[in-house]
C-alpha cells in the first residue's frame, strides 16, 4: 500500500541561490500560456488549438524587521557578481554609511549632475558595477523551496531565473508586522519532486 506525505508552510524553507532565507512569508506563482482556437470557413467549431508563448509570474511576501534583508543578503551573496548601474540609477540614493569628516547622509553621484556626466561635461553615460539599491536592480536568481516534515520525508521545487519587477508595502495602526510584497517574472518552474533529496533535507 502506497503512503503519501503532506507538507505545510512550517515545513518549507526558501533558499535564494545558496542562502536560506528566513524572512519569507509566502510565495505565489502562476504559469500562463497563450492558446487560441483556429477556425476555418464552413464550420462554427474550432479545428484545433494554437499554442503560443508561456509567461511565469508570481509574488514574494516578506516580513520586514529593521532593514531590507533581501537586498543586504543578495548583495553579500553576489560578491563580485554585482549589477552594472549607471550614474543616473544611483544619483538619487542616499548612503547611510558614515563618512570620516563629513555627513552620514551622502548623495551617491549627486542630483545636481556632479559625477553624472563624462569629463567633457556633455552627460556621457557612465556605468559602474555596484550593489543594488532596489530589488528590481538585482540580477536573476533561483528560489528553491525545500520541504522536510516530521516523518523524515522531504521534497523540493525550484523557480528558475526570477527577475523582481515591483515592490509594494504599507503600514497602519492595525498592523502587528510590516510586510513587503515583490512581484516577479521567471524563466521556468520545476514541479515538486523528491528526487535527489537526502533524508536530512539536503540535496
Amino acid at each position: 500500500m502506497a503512503t503519501f506525505h503532506s507538507f505545510s508552510g512550517v515545513d518549507i524553507h526558501a533558499v535564494f541561490g545558496d542562502v536560506q532565507f528566513g524572512e519569507l512569508q509566502m510565495v505565489s506563482y502562476k504559469s500562463d500560456r497563450e492558446k487560441a482556437p483556429v477556425y476555418v470557413m464552413g464550420s462554427p467549431d474550432p479545428r484545433t488549438i494554437a499554442r503560443g508563448k508561456r509567461l511565469i509570474t508570481g509574488a514574494l511576501v516578506f516580513v520586514v524587521f529593521q532593514r531590507d534583508s533581501l537586498l543586504e543578503a543578495m548583495n553579500a551573496y553576489n560578491g563580485a557578481n554585482q549589477p552594472y548601474l549607471s550614474k543616473e540609477e544611483t544619483a538619487n540614493y542616499v548612503s547611510t554609511t558614515p563618512v570620516p569628516g563629513g555627513s552620514e547622509n551622502v548623495l551617491i553621484g549627486g542630483i545636481d549632475g556632479t559625477n553624472v556626466g563624462g569629463a567633457n561635461g556633455r552627460g556621457t553615460a557612465v556605468t559602474e558595477q555596484g550593489q543594488a539599491n532596489l530589488a528590481d536592480q538585482l540580477l536573476p536568481f533561483d528560489v528553491t523551496l525545500v520541504g522536510a516534515n516530521e516523518y523524515g520525508k522531504a521534497t523540493k521545487m525550484v523557480i528558475h531565473g526570477i527577475e523582481l519587477m515591483s515592490e509594494a508595502g504599507g503600514i497602519s495602526i492595525d498592523d502587528l508586522v510590516i510586510e513587503k510584497q515583490m512581484s516577479f517574472i521567471a524563466r521556468k518552474i520545476s514541479n515538486w519532486d523528491n528526487q535527489g533529496i537526502n533524508p536530512d533535507g539536503s540535496f
